[in-house]
């Protein structure tokens, strides 16, 4: 990259002088260009550095410094002003504005050529571009050749870092490392929670969401720099970052990092970032090639155990002791919906979450959700297992949840487990919002109404008392059913239940007294109250499940 500190250093520039803009020396030049007429800024593009001697605009001062300011916009590096022809010197007030715009003007002798100027800056840009297509093109031959050799993730991380002298880090598709190389001593502290960890820093993702990053290169397969600023100091991260997605079939499989270190990035670095991207699109390629004779035996353990008839045969045994699995040990069925991530994605995010609580599991696709078969013996390494999964999934794009069933100290009645899930996932919504966790057994009376037909359904008082409330409020635009699900949820108690409803308590008791007459209730009556908040837990439920 060429600055214009550096064109400075150039012999074409040795009567030259800097008068404006000393702030911007640092601006990078793409090309150098003459343009001599009035609205110049039209004719030229981000990147030029502009000659001119001022000819088209030589009577006009309002002009030179308007032009002054729609170049510094337009992001151009810099202005070279031949100097005694018609002008003898840069006017003041085009100075004042170069230094408000950071934009560097440069005096230059008239009889300098602006040919001489334009050569020599083409010649130092062609030059360093043939340089870096060079280097690049070395980068990539080392690179290649890992592969052609067998190397791993590790191996290419390692080469990378050898070739650039920065620290490398190659993670999965939820940003669990796979592999690093890079002295400690170069790195931030969220690099090294990033190594602590085995995972790039939850904050730091937070911010690749927030900024968009992800968003941006799940959209264009392209890299994206990362710039430490104040925000991003707060958790540890004062460098630099080059992210790369590992692109296969134009699905991301993987992110490449690169840490700027002690030294600022250069261009080479996105070259080299993306070369080692495809590298590692091809290795992750030819080891899920491998893996798949495994995990379709994995799959077959899983559909065996979860069948109806299932027969703990000798057979069956030592094909789940490929996986650790013990038939006698006490297990539990996780089924997560992907929501619009790809299943695989939320697979591989399961799988890390087992892997780092230290548990024997198996798992695979089923009817188009990840569903998973986790030994354990406490009810308690089942729930944290579940949220490690959610944490795990976090950098996906959208949520995942997950529903649990209880431990079975059966094998045989894995099935029924497997069905106990499924019901925890479809009745989390009936939990709460903000839930991406069910437990079979918090289900409680859920789960008995679950299991109640409709057409009984239709016989109960207390959900027709429900309906008709439903009604009135859409006819009328009314909060009724609102309120008295607060209400009750509260437990009837009507201070909390104004606070939350942030309404005066003469309006809830009013509420509350048209709730009494539309539906022919008494709600200070205990047993009422239980039969409301049954029927209210009905309708959400069903609710859930579209109406049915």
């Amino acid at each position: 990259m060429l600055t214009v500190r550096q064109a400075l250093a150039m012999e074409v520039f040795a009567g030259s002088c800097v008068v404006a803009g000393k702030d911007g020396l640092d601006r990078e030049i793409r090309w150098a260009h003459p343009v001599d007429i009035p609205h110049a800024s039209e004719w030229v593009r981000g990147g030029e550095l502009l000659l001119t001697t001022f000819y088209g605009l030589r009577d006009d001062p309002e002009a030179q410094i308007h032009l002054c300011a729609e170049l510094a916009e337009k992001g151009l590096a810099g202005m070279v002003v031949a100097i005694g022809g018609y002008l003898d010197a840069v006017p003041d007030a085009i100075r004042s504005a170069a230094d408000a715009a950071r934009f560097p003007i440069i005096e230059m002798p008239w009889d300098v050529p602006f040919e001489d100027v334009v050569r020599a800056i083409s010649e130092q840009i062609i030059n360093e571009q043939y340089q870096l297509y060079k280097q690049s093109l070395s980068i990539h031959g080392s690179l290649t050749r890992l592969v052609l050799d067998g190397g791993s993730l590790q191996d290419v991380a390692q080469e990378l870092c050898k070739l650039l002298q920065r620290p490398v880090e190659i993670d999965d598709l939820s940003f669990s490392m796979l592999a690093a190389a890079g002295s400690e001593t170069e790195i931030d502290d969220s690099r090294r929670t990033a190594l602590r960890e085995g995972r790039s820093a939850p904050m730091l993702l937070e911010h690749l969401r927030r900024t968009g990053v992800l968003s941006r290169m799940r959209a264009s397969f392209a890299p994206e720099r990362i710039d430490a600023d104040e925000s991003t100091s707060a958790y540890g991260m004062t460098m630099a970052r080059i992210l790369a997605p590992i692109v296969v079939a134009r699905k991301i499989y993987g992110y490449v990092w690169i840490i700027a270190g002690r030294r600022e990035l250069e261009p080479l670095d996105f070259h080299a970032i993306e070369h080692a991207a495809t590298v590692a699109a091809l290795i992750l390629f030819r080891d899920q090639t491998g893996r798949q004779a495994e995990e379709r035996a994995e799959s077959r353990i899983l559909s065996r155990l979860l069948a109806e008839d299932a027969r703990l045969d000798n057979t069956l045994r030592e094909e789940a002791a490929r996986f650790r699995l013990r038939l006698e040990a006490p297990h539990a069925i996780l089924v997560i919906d992907a929501g619009s991530n790809e299943v695989r994605a939320v697979e591989l995010a399961a799988r890390n979450a087992v892997r780092r609580a230290g548990l024997a599991a198996a798992m695979g696709e089923r009817a188009g959700r990840v569903v998973v078969l986790v030994e354990g013996s406490r009810a308690e390494a089942i729930v944290e297992l579940c949220q490690r999964i959610i944490t795990e999934a976090q950098p996906l794009e959208d949520t995942i949840r997950v529903g649990a069933s209880p431990l079975h100290e059966d094998a045989a009645t894995l099935q029924r487990a497997y069905e106990h899930a499924l019901e925890a996932l479809a009745l989390l919504p009936a939990l709460g919002d903000d839930r991406k966790v069910a437990q079979f057994d918090e289900l409680g009376i859920l789960h008995w109404l679950h299991a109640v037909p409709q057409d009984l359904l239709a016989e109960n008082a207390f959900a027709r008392s429900i309906q008709r409330l439903a009604e009135h409020d859409r006819a009328r635009g009314a909060e009724l059913l609102h309120t008295l699900e607060v209400f009750l949820e509260c437990d009837g108690n009507s201070v909390r239940a104004a606070e939350r409803l942030i309404v005066h308590r003469h309006t809830l008791k009013y509420r509350l007294q048209r709730i009494e007459e539309l539906c022919e209730v008494d709600v200070s009556d205990p047993l009422c109250k239980l039969n409301l908040r049954a029927a209210l837990l009905s309708r959400r439920m069903r609710n859930a499940h579209g109406g049915e």
